[in-house]
């Protein structure tokens, strides 16, 4: 029976579908579709949630190590620390509690194995505008405007300032790159959109464990 993970949401992304559509047609290889886009957004998306959830699960590796009682634990569980944002940062929490349970250790090593090819992926874009702009959007969970407004004035020296409309763009590009990367690598075969009796119209998006 396929395993299906907790980090689950109804798809939404700036833009939405007209977004989508837009960078499925920026995409160099015709294989990658407007799903492949939409997993590849919502993963994007999820970056800094699993990433909370990966160093909540070491933190409790390193604690049990160090002799805290599991009830301990599940009370130390879920103090969740603010973005630069000021917003708070809002890990999911079936997710984030699926440590303490039988397959932590395979959900771990599958936000691991995606976190880890999201930012090669991003590390990898060959534009520097591309580049800063996912950083600063997904790796760093900025809000649009905030990344924007960075590079409009020149976030990094050896990366000039551009426009807001050419922002729009690089971000576009940035996604359809990384949609290739993640597509050609595998990543996106653990992405799943379900479409039950039950669901939304846009479909539910899940992870789908392979370990």
């Amino acid at each position: 029976m396929k395993n299906y993970q907790s980090l689950t949401s109804s798809s939404k992304f700036v833009g939405d579908s007209t977004d989508t559509q837009e960078i499925v047609q920026l995409n160099f290889f015709s294989d990658v579709d407007e799903v492949d886009i939409r997993k590849t957004k919502w993963l994007l998306g999820k970056y800094v949630d699993m990433m909370d959830i990966i160093q909540n699960y070491e933190f409790a590796l390193k604690q049990i190590e160090n002799g805290m009682s599991a009830y301990e634990l599940l009370s130390a569980e879920g103090s969740i620390s603010k973005r630069e944002s000021g917003h708070e940062l809002t890990a999911d929490v079936t997710a984030n509690s699926v440590i303490m349970k039988d397959k932590r250790h395979d959900n771990y090593k599958l936000y691991v194995f995606i976190s880890n090819n999201v930012r090669f992926a991003i590390n990898n874009l060959k534009d520097p505008h591309e580049g800063v702009a996912a950083r600063l959007l997904f790796l760093e969970g900025k809000k649009y405007l905030k990344a924007q407004e960075y590079m409009e004035k020149g976030y990094r020296k050896d990366v000039p300032g551009i426009a807001a409309t050419t922002f729009a763009d690089k971000r576009r590009r940035a996604i359809a790159n990384i949609a290739n990367s993640l597509k050609f690598n595998g990543t996106l075969d653990l992405v799943i959109i379900s479409y039950g009796k039950l669901k939304k119209l846009e479909g539910e998006v899940a992870l789908i464990s392979r370990f």
